[in-house]
């Protein structure tokens, strides 16, 4: 839906699987007006799972075979929440997750996939390494890596699952262990790699020339096959069998039949025997109407399909059109699997088997034919059709005429009900607040104390409410600390989108959840506000704090010879552009939402105590527009090294590639202060890239700037740099100077 549409209708999606992109995909090409899209996962960076043999053996980087969600979801117009979901709250209708409030649904789908089942090997949670979550697995797969090295490759590997998943796993396994030896000149002899199976033969759901062909390449690849052993126990450096047998590893993976998520078991869904989502050929919940689920979480009634990533890939579409059709109100059409399906089966060196019934076809053309499908499915999800800045925000659209002065306010009793929902205190230098409302609060102001005050106010610039309220608070309050002042107290400002007062309402709650949260952490109290409707978010925050005289930095004061320290690096406002337009990759926005979600109060603390001479925090006129502040008020010059600037991952690419923000060019107008380097230096326009929650920038003594830099470091901001000098004035010589190094 366009972003000023009233919203009608919550579909929720958890879980970013492959039916799921599928989803995303189909509601970015025809939005559905009214429906508001929100996809709750863990991983934003979801992996397919036909490349991941691939990816193990090294064959693929993980962007290759990883679709980024980010991008996607902003595609969509769905709103990306990077959260674990732990819960699902049926008859209210929430999803529950951790480390943020619940999310509300009118229409929930569940598309989470399946790990390894664990609950009946004792001793797998601590001593196996699951193949999924894949993220995981990739990250202890680094660590089986360095500790084949450290053994000079003396190093035995188990994998525990002799489906094509557990064989496929140890051939990638076996090749990328064998070339990472090789490349340091170590030989493969004392490597050994086993495949443990609980059946006869390997592969039990291919035919047998598909048996025959895979027992051949582990033989010529040097994996070993035990079968018909059935593993009972792990232990720190075994794992031991039904029959008696123990055999010892360094590492043992496991690759075994697919469990569900143990939460799902307290949802009240129904579900089968091995705790999965029991769905009919609608892909439906057959206990509950508004919930659907696919791919390997979900058991379709009366067929016994397996676990395998094709059916996850044909349900997207199906599952697409019965999700808009479920809102609507509309009949639901029927998911038809196909009674067998084409398996592409790798042997970990570019060579693979294709398995279709009885039929077995072996080569490597047969890889470069795997290859070629592969990538041609992901190319649908990671090459997106351009947006540009309009089509993120959409036309206006209103079902009805609004109401405008105080007919705009949000209904008395829902923000009632949400301010009860979030249990605000009063602390008692606030006599009157939240806790007994009137028409202003009263707050007291201690003797020897001055009042610092400020306001900010945002447009949502990220789709989810709880992060922009977090985010929008920390950055008012980074202009008290860049005074010296501690927080106080705090007073909102509301917009929110027109629609049915429950959507309004939750919005309000997520929204003052986030602000609430950061403001709690930061001592400081909300004490009032106002809200209002309008045809997108915004939130403002007027703040106040508290300074003694002597402790108040302002942006004049620097001396001659600081050091100039930036606590944060640069960035901001060009990702965020480029996420309005579906270009910005995840892992590029998350870099940058932990940034804006650090708080600068260690760092005004850090620079105070190391005789911090004048402060201001970067915000929406950039580095050098606030630089330039402070030099003119303290009637000096400095000079700039652009390559000590620290900087957000994808910043300078995107910047080269032209995507800044809409006020890059305004803030170009401080060009003309500068002189030196030439502006073909890279990091030359993240000089005028406006920054969200930014750091601190300050003058330090010299003397005293590694010290200062060593604290901030040990604070939390590893980013933090030296990055200049102040100087005298010197007649007409440029404000500010810029060098290379």
């Amino acid at each position: 839906m366009k972003r000023n549409e009233p919203v009608t209708h919550d579909l929720v999606l958890v879980g970013g699987g492959h039916s799921h992109v599928d989803v995303l995909k189909s509601f970015g090409m025809r939005p559905q007006p009214g429906l508001r899209l929100t996809l709750i996962t863990r991983d934003v960076h979801t992996p397919y799972s036909g490349m991941l043999p691939g990816l193990i053996a090294g064959h693929y980087s993980r962007d290759e075979s990883h679709i980024d969600l980010q991008p996607l979801a902003r595609f969509a117009g769905a709103r990306l929440y990077h959260a674990s979901a732990i819960g699902i709250d049926l008859d209210r209708r929430l999803v529950h997750c951790d480390g943020r409030p619940p999310v509300g649904f009118d229409t929930l789908s569940i598309d989470i996939g399946s790990t390894p089942d664990r609950s009946a090997i004792a001793g797998a949670d601590t001593h196996a390494i699951p193949v999924k979550p894949v993220d995981l697995f990739l990250d202890r797969r680094a660590a089986i890596e360095r500790a084949v090295l450290a053994k000079a490759g003396r190093f035995r590997l188990v994998v525990v699952g002799g489906g094509a998943g557990g064989v496929e796993l140890s051939l990638s396994l076996r090749h990328r262990l064998a070339q990472l030896l090789a490349e340091n000149g170590i030989d493969t002899a004392g490597l050994s790699v086993t495949v443990v199976s609980n059946a006869v033969e390997p592969l039990p759901n291919h035919s047998p020339a598909v048996r025959r062909t895979m027992r051949g390449f582990m033989r010529s690849r040097d994996v070993t096959l035990r079968t018909g052993e059935n593993v009972v126990a792990f232990e720190a450096d075994r794992l031991r069998c039904e029959s008696g047998a123990e055999i010892e590893f360094d590492a043992a993976v496991l690759a075994t039949h697919a469990g569900a998520a143990a939460w799902l078991g307290d949802t009240g869904l129904a579900l089968n025997a091995a705790g999965f989502i029991r769905v009919g050929d609608s892909l439906r919940s057959v206990s509950h109407a508004g919930v659907f689920a696919a791919g390997d979480i979900a058991a379709i009634e009366g067929r016994g399909l397996p676990k395998a990533g094709v059916y996850a890939v044909r349900q997207g579409p199906v599952l697409a059109r019965n999700l808009r059709r479920a809102a609507a109100g509309e009949t639901l059409r029927p998911y038809r699997p196909q009674p067998r399906f084409l398996s592409l089966i790798s042997s970990g060196d570019r060579n693979a088997v294709a398995s279709y019934g009885n039929i077995a076809l072996e080569g490597r053309w047969v890889w470069r034919w795997k290859d070629w499908i592969d990538r041609r499915w992901m190319r649908k999800y990671q090459e997106l059709p351009r947006m540009d800045a309009g089509d993120a925000d959409g036309g206006a659209a209103a079902t009805d005429m609004r109401c405008g002065g105080c007919g705009a306010k949000v209904a008395s009793p829902v923000l009632r009900r949400v301010l009860d929902r979030l249990r605000v205190e009063t602390p008692g230098d606030v006599p009157i607040g939240l806790d007994a409302p009137d028409d202003a609060a009263v707050i007291a102001v201690p003797d020897g104390k001055l009042l610092v005050q400020s306001v900010d106010q945002f447009r949502a610039f990220v789709d989810d409410p709880y992060l922009f309220g977090r985010i929008t608070a920390n950055h008012a309050l980074g202009d008290l600390y860049a005074m010296g002042a501690a927080a106080q107290t705090a007073q909102a400002l509301v917009t929110l989108p027109f629609g049915p007062e429950a959507k309004v309402e939750q919005d309000l709650y997520q929204l003052l959840a986030g602000a609430i949260e950061t403001l709690d952490d930061a001592g400081c109290a909300l004490v009032g506000g106002h809200t209002g409707e309008g045809a997108e978010m915004v939130l403002g925050l007027t703040v106040n704090g508290l300074a003694t005289s002597e402790g108040l930095l302002r942006k004049g004061g620097l001396g001659d010879g600081d050091a100039l320290i930036l606590t944060k690096p640069l960035g901001t406002g060009a990702i965020f552009a480029a996420d309005m337009r579906a270009r910005a990759r995840s892992h590029w926005v998350d870099a940058a939402l932990e940034s804006m979600l650090l708080s600068n109060r260690a760092a005004a603390a850090c620079l105070l105590a190391h005789g911090a001479t004048a402060c201001t925090d970067v915000t929406g006129f950039g580095l050098l527009g606030h630089l330039i502040e402070m030099l003119r008020a303290s009637g000096l010059r400095a000079r700039l090294t652009l390559d000590t600037l620290p900087v957000l991952p994808g910043a300078i690419d995107l910047l080269a590639d032209g995507i800044a923000s809409s006020l890059q060019p305004a803030n170009e107008a401080f060009a003309e202060t500068l002189g030196g380097v030439s502006t073909a230096h890279a990091a030359y326009p993240l000089l005028f890239d406006p920054q969200t929650a930014g750091g601190l920038l300050a003058g330090v003594p010299a003397a005293r700037a590694e010290a200062c830099l060593a604290a901030l470091h040990d604070a939390g901001f590893a980013a933090s740099a030296v990055i200049g000098q102040v100087r005298p004035a010197a007649g007409t010589a440029p404000i500010v100077k810029l060098a290379a190094a």
